[in-house]
């Protein structure tokens, strides 16, 4: 039996995603890896990204950065735990092979620990 593949969609906006927002749906076939920090030089503690192949004819990747509150990813395992949500949901079996890892318009994330996301706007 063949699995279907996921289509991971992240949405950094609390509106509605137009030409000019955030927003991606990413083949889970695409994801190349998650690190800890921000894709910026000025990394924070608080936040992992999500790297995958791009979208264009550039080879450029792209990449979704998640954020957990500050506060809380200073408690022991929190930020662990956020990561594995995230790698969960990547490889869980949704009947419909959609798979929500951050919907900031509905406030919808596959962590309880992220609050947000920001998606890199050059895929």
């Amino acid at each position: 039996m063949k699995l279907q593949e996921n289509y991971l969609y992240c949405n950094s906006m609390t509106t509605e995603p137009n030409n000019a927002d955030k927003a991606v749906l990413i083949p889970s076939s695409k994801v190349i890896c998650i690190a800890a920090g921000e894709t910026d030089a000025g990394a924070q503690s608080n936040e992992f990204t999500l790297f995958f192949e791009g979208m264009g004819n550039d080879g450029t990747a792209g990449s979704v950065q998640f954020a957990i509150p500050l506060a809380n990813s200073y408690v022991d395992g929190v930020f662990a735990e956020a990561v594995d949500d995230i790698i969960n949901a990547i490889n869980s079996n949704p009947s419909n092979s959609f798979v929500t890892l951050a919907d900031g318009q509905n406030g919808v994330f596959a962590s309880p620990h992220v609050t947000s996301c920001a998606v890199d706007d050059e895929v």
